[in-house]
């Protein structure tokens, strides 16, 4: 049975090759130091956001860790969000993973965080949830201020946490980041 003994020596052979991949295989998977790094829009998920500052034609305002304009809504209830649905999608809420931070001017006593109805967390300025404008289409502009949408009045916020209620400004200059 020559045919059949070269077909043991090949399966054998096969299943040998098959186990060796299979071991190796594990043995990379088991590794206390085989971890991953986060990276990209993780490492972002995984960090608190940040608040800065900037300053322009209305002054010295808050913005978020990307130079986008920092706003809120006069119509939330104290400590809260009133903002879902289509409001929070023209208004995105500044949400967090983690603590948030202060840098340039913003006062990291200031900060704290809310839970949303979705289960996010969103950050608070003096007690204010804050939030991006949609519109604004590139870091620094202010094209929210003082518009009245969703039920109430949007504000830039300044770095003492009261609504900044003055005319709109076009754009502001970063100050720290």
């Amino acid at each position: 049975m020559p045919g059949r003994r070269n077909g043991i020596r090949s399966t054998a052979g096969w299943v040998g090759a098959l186990t060796a991949a299979l071991l190796l295989a594990g043995c990379g998977s088991t590794s206390p130091t085989a971890r991953s790094t986060p990276t990209g829009s993780d490492t972002a998920a995984s960090a608190g956001a940040q608040v800065s500052t900037a300053s322009g034609s209305l002054g010295v305002i808050l913005v978020d860790g990307q130079g986008r304009t920092l706003y809120m809504f006069n119509a939330d209830p104290e400590g809260t969000s009133g903002c879902y649905n289509a409001c929070a999608t023209a208004w995105p809420p500044l949400a967090t993973a983690g603590t948030p931070t202060a840098a340039g001017e913003a006062d990291q006593k200031e900060l704290s965080t809310s839970t949303r109805t979705d289960g996010t967390t969103q950050v608070l300025y003096a007690g204010h949830p804050l939030y991006t404008y949609a519109q604004d289409a590139a870091p620094g502009l202010t094209t929210g201020q003082g518009l009245t949408q969703q039920g109430g009045t949007w504000w830039v916020i300044g770095i003492d946490g009261d609504p900044i209620n003055t005319s709109a400004a076009a754009s502001a200059t970063a100050t720290s980041g």
